[in-house]
């Protein structure tokens, strides 16, 4: 399928393709991670999701005041939209709200927190 289907087709990308969560991506990685061209789509999907990180951060820092007023606002509600589709994301987000709240609360430190984390990676 030629790249620029993606950018020309009527249908929105999200509503002819599922979004994938991050437990999905998970299971991708452990059972096709070992194919090279499945490796490297990983990889390309990691970059992309370090992409979109850097751009909420910049659509967080914008803050409501921006939004919708000029050419910028308008791109960050767009990107909003976007972004509240995305599974993977929304789970993220969860995760670190989670994680903020946790310290709040002096449930456990950050290098608890941190070594919690690294103890559940394969």
């Amino acid at each position: 399928m030629h790249i620029q289907y993606f950018f020309h087709h009527a249908i929105p990308l999200r509503l002819q393709n599922p979004v994938f969560s991050l437990a999905q991506l998970q299971q991708i990685s452990g059972r096709y991670g070992g194919d090279p061209l499945v490796h490297r789509l990983l990889v390309e999907i990691r970059a992309l999701q370090v992409i979109v990180r850097r751009a909420y951060q910049v659509a967080e820092s914008a803050g409501l005041s921006s939004r919708e007023v000029d050419a910028f606002g308008i791109a960050v509600a767009a990107l909003h939209e976007e972004l509240s589709g995305e599974t993977w994301f929304q789970e993220e987000l969860a995760e670190r709200k989670a994680y903020r709240e946790r310290l709040a609360a002096g449930d456990a430190s950050p290098n608890q927190m941190r070594s919690r984390h690294q103890t559940r990676k394969p």
